[in-house]
């Protein structure tokens, strides 16, 4: 049976190949899928390998005993404790920020980007990145549906509970310092306990899904993702953009906090700070979304300017129109670029404010919707054909009349060609609010399978 070419995708990714777990032989050969696929396209491929650990899952782990540490620690030396809990509040919020300080004592294992570049017809005028992770996590008490749309508030508990113990220190030390009683001090300890035992829970559920959870399958996360981005450069090798050169990535551990992102801002920053950079994501089930605000805890809000353009090229497909939508369970690519400075946009399928699938052993390939995937596929193309029309649009000459020196105002007067300068800063306030893609490139596309 025939089959519509992103579903392919998904199926040798997620089925014929399977889990694709960090540093495991399937992460290798979806890798080599993806390698050899692109390489079938006819266009330029390399392969940037890197060094990272396995999971995003440890350091957190370890913060929060550290934490706890610190609360035990609490009756035996204040000093010792505000050191320990101050430590564990800056570092938990580098940790979940994606800038990873703990992460790096990990033990570490090579991995690969696979970049896949498609130069335009014409001349150059920017620069689009397509991205999605193609390895597959671990599953997890926490990925449960129910669960996961909670994630969010566990996060915020967990960052409030790591306060509190830095306070209690804190206070501990100003207490002893004024003399207060010691029982007092005691009694306010023991009113703070449901902190650090609440840490102590959360730890043992993360410990035991790293420790007994199976890498998932991986369907929705993120071989959705990953054979929409082959499909809509195989089209493009067949019909490149006039003036775009597209770039399309298939990122490494994605579920260690978005690590192979990371390597690739890293290494081609200067070409990729002005580039448009979409995050491909959960696409084969659910409601596709523009995704404008990620992180569990801190919202990171994606680009001002591709939320725009994405939000009109959805106005004018036919169908049902793609609304704004929040992740608040995975650094995705999009948030790691973001957090760093650049442009960046997630286009993915949430679910109150989660991903279906994610950390989820459900996670397969019989679950997958392909209409989804079909309608992520044409939307993702049109997007494509509506930047490449800006610079054109933005070079458009207007008309506007002179007025001839020497004759009567009411005259007629000579018409001159002026050209509109481009748009003003795209990640501004004050950047055009009437600016809208244009249609469809002229040039006919041909049909896809």
């Amino acid at each position: 049976m025939r089959m519509d070419l992103p579903s392919k995708h998904v199926l040798d990714l997620s089925k014929r190949i399977g889990a694709r777990g960090p540093g495991t032989d399937g992460e290798k050969a979806a890798a080599n899928y993806i390698l050899k696929t692109m390489s079938d396209f006819d266009v330029d491929v390399d392969v940037e390998s890197f060094s990272s650990w396995k999971s995003d899952q440890h350091s957190v782990i370890i913060l929060y005993v550290a934490a706890v540490s610190a609360y035990a620690l609490f009756q035996f030396s204040y000093p010792l404790s505000i050191v320990i809990a101050s430590l564990v509040f800056l570092l938990f919020q580098m940790e979940t920020y994606s800038w990873g300080v703990l992460s790096r004592l990990l033990p570490r294992s090579t991995a690969s980007n696979i970049i896949g570049k498609v130069a335009p017809a014409g001349r150059p005028a920017q620069t689009v990145v397509l991205v999605a992770n193609y390895d597959s996590a671990r599953s997890s008490p926490l990925g449960r549906p129910r669960v996961a749309r909670l994630f969010r508030a566990l996060s915020i508990v967990s960052f409030v509970s790591i306060i509190a113990i830095g306070l209690l220190a804190i206070f501990g030390q100003g207490a002893s310092l004024v003399k207060i009683a010691d029982e007092t001090i005691f009694t306010v300890w023991l009113f703070l306990m449901p902190f650090p035992a609440y840490l102590l829970v959360l730890a043992v559920i993360m410990l035991w899904g790293e420790s007994r959870g199976r890498y998932t399958a991986g369907a929705n996360d993120n071989a959705s993702g990953v054979g929409v981005m082959l499909s809509v450069l195989d089209s493009l090798a067949a019909d490149p953009l006039e003036h775009t050169e597209v770039w399309g990535v298939a990122t490494g551990r994605g579920s260690a906090g978005g690590r192979g992102m990371v390597a690739l801002l890293k290494r081609h920053r200067q070409v990729l700070k002005g580039a448009y950079i979409f995050n491909l994501d959960h696409l084969g089930l659910g409601d596709t979304k523009i995704i404008t605000v990620e992180g569990a805890l801190i919202g990171f809000k994606a680009s001002r300017r591709l939320t725009r353009l994405a939000l009109s090229t959805s106005d004018m497909m036919p169908g049902p129109k793609m609304a704004k939508g929040k992740c608040r369970v995975k650094r995705s690519d999009a948030m790691v670029a973001t957090v760093r400075g650049f442009r960046a946009l997630t286009i993915g399928g949430t679910k109150g404010g989660s991903y279906e699938g994610w950390r989820d052993d459900d996670d397969v390939y019989d679950r997958i919707k392909r209409a989804s995937l079909d309608r992520a596929v044409k939307f993702v193309a049109k997007l494509l054909d509506d930047i490449d029309e800006l610079p054109r649009r933005r070079r458009r000459p207007t008309r506007r009349v002179r007025p001839v020196p020497g004759r009567d105002d009411e005259e007629p007067g000579v018409e001159e060609a002026v050209e509109e300068p481009p748009g003003e800063d795209d990640e501004t306030e004050s950047g055009r609010a009437d600016e809208r893609p244009a249609g469809p490139r002229r040039r006919p596309r041909p049909t896809r399978r």
